[in-house]
């Protein structure tokens, strides 16, 4: 199993036909059509691809200073988009009211509302992602 450059999955059961640039994510052992049909549970990232020894580290003064630095980025993202959900709502609430000579149930206003609505919800799914990521920084 692979994903290329473009992000499609594919398998193979030769090694050669992997695209070149192509990210091998998993190995069905035993091959053959016999694999197919019950696939192996892949190893973890790990155990696939180890580290070269060679491989350049990150001292964790560097690391902590990159992670403040995304944090600080994240939280100022976290601050726009609450003043954002908060014009959102505001906006939401002045666009609930009908216009004059308009009705509720008229396609004009249904369609306003569901736009109006469908930004809170974009901007409250933001909040909550953003709130995810801070989270996950160490």
């Amino acid at each position: 199993m692979y994903v290329d450059a473009d992000g499609r999955k594919g398998a193979t059961d030769q090694r050669a036909a992997v695209p070149p640039g192509a990210r091998i994510t998993g190995v069905i052992e035993g091959g053959g059509a016999e694999a197919a049909g019950a696939p192996k549970k892949a190893a973890p990232a790990q155990a696939r691809t180890p580290s070269p020894a060679d491989f350049p580290r990150i001292d964790s003064g560097t690391q902590k200073k990159r992670d403040d630095v995304r944090r600080t980025v994240l939280e100022e993202e976290l601050a726009n988009e609450l003043k954002n959900l908060d014009d959102a709502r505001r906006q939401l609430a002045q666009g609930e009211k009908p216009q004059p000579g308009e009705k509720a149930d008229a396609p004009a206003y249904q369609t306003r509302i569901r736009q109006l609505r469908g930004a809170v919800e974009r901007h409250e799914r933001n909040i909550s992602a953003i709130r995810k990521e801070i989270g996950n920084i160490r």
